[in-house]
């Protein structure tokens, strides 16, 4: 049986998202109409149309251009380029975990025009966080005297493992109650916005891969090594999730069953094993290896044997990794850049042993855990609902 056709109203709100999102792509440099019929294959009239109906909307303008004449740049009418409305709507993007709340707000170009971190008390619950998240928010939208219809939404990164299709974070040991808890249907009628959650982790990934320039063949693979471990594929700009719909869980992929305990409840897991060489930071909510810097930069044996065995336990959960997903890059981000590029450099070193299925090791690279890249990874949630 053939599918319903495309009613003419749904395929001009089809055709208008899709331009809307080209032109959103370009940022500054803008497109020109002339180029969009190019890209997309809709005739001119119609690119005309839907161009006069974004200006009317107040979502899209004109801006200066520049063209060449006798190989100088001149300015110029033409061509026209478009940029989107900087103040059209608003996006809010949200992470939270064991020890901070970090808020950004950001504008419809992609400029933050917010950005705040909340320490989180030691005994927090899970009602307690939804709590902090709905007051933070809405002072946060009052004090910047945000009109909510121009809201998108608030992209919640979550922690633990996130069920996507009901909306809900399955789990998440560290926060008292974080179980099976609604948050999107608490937080859109406590807010009266739209809300979109992923895991903490995915949002980073996302942002990532799309902001940084990483040249990782459109498939990267991160992990976050912070007081747990976790990590997300990222594959042709789209976040990988099981067939559950629910993220994925590295930090528990079981590496040696008769490991140590892990806060799951089995043995063995790598986060179990990478938390079991730096007991103290976790105890203190600290990320892992979080002070080793000055021991790595004096060389010192204890603490570049922390990073060897740590390294160790990743390639066993990469090279699982990599016989089911096949990335062709793995992002490692850690609490500081030195220690991130060490675990790095460790991880080469060691993964480089034949392997019968892949004859050329992927690309590794390194980062320190920027708070920034998660609130814009789940603001850009909400453009990437927004444009679907």
């Amino acid at each position: 049986m053939q599918a319903n056709p495309m009613r003419a109203s749904d395929l001009r709100v089809h055709n208008q998202k899709m331009v809307l999102s080209i032109i959103h792509a370009t940022q500054r440099e803008g497109i020109s109409q002339s180029a969009l019929v190019q890209e997309t294959g809709l005739k001119a009239p119609t690119i005309f149309r839907i161009f006069s109906a974004l200006e009317e909307e107040g979502l899209i303008e004109a801006t200066e251009t520049e063209f060449e004449e006798g190989g100088v740049a001149k300015k110029g009418r033409r061509p026209v380029n478009y940029v989107v409305c900087r103040d059209a709507h608003y996006s809010i993007g949200l992470e939270f975990w064991t020890a901070y709340l970090s808020i950004g707000v950001f504008n419809f170009i992609g400029d933050r025009i917010y950005s705040g971190m909340h320490p989180l008390p030691e005994e927090i619950c899970a009602d307690e966080v939804l709590s902090l998240i709905v007051s933070q928010v809405s002072d946060i939208i009052r004090q910047l005297n945000l009109d909510k219809q121009k809201i998108l939404g608030l992209g919640v990164a979550a922690p633990g493992q996130v069920d996507l299709e009901h909306k809900r974070v399955a789990y998440y040991p560290r926060i008292v109650g974080m179980k099976d808890i609604p948050l999107v249907e608490v937080l859109e009628g406590q807010l009266g916005i739209p809300v979109m959650i992923h895991n903490n982790c995915s949002a980073l990934a996302f942002s990532e891969y799309r902001h940084v320039g990483y040249q990782h063949n459109n498939s990267m693979f991160t992990f976050l090594l912070r007081t747990g471990v976790n990590g997300a594929f990222v594959h042709d700009n789209a976040i990988y999730a099981n067939s559950r719909s629910m993220t994925i869980e590295t930090g528990h992929i079981p590496i040696n069953f008769d490991g140590p305990r892990c806060s799951c409840g089995t043995r063995g897991c790598l986060q179990a094993f990478l938390q079991d060489l730096d007991p103290n930071s976790v105890e203190r909510r600290l990320a892992l290896f979080e002070g080793l810097d000055a021991k790595l930069r004096e060389k010192d044996p204890y603490a570049l044997r922390t990073i060897e065995r740590a390294a160790g336990y990743l390639v066993i959960a990469m090279r699982i990794i990599k016989r089911l997903l096949a990335p062709q890059s793995f992002l490692f981000v850690c609490c500081s850049t030195l220690v991130a590029e060490t675990l790095a450099s460790e991880v080469k070193r060691q993964i480089v042993e034949p392997d019968a299925f892949e004859s050329d090791p992927p690309l590794i690279f390194a980062t320190d855990y920027d708070p920034l890249m998660t609130q814009k990874g789940a603001s850009d949630l909400v453009l990437q609902e927004y444009f679907h």
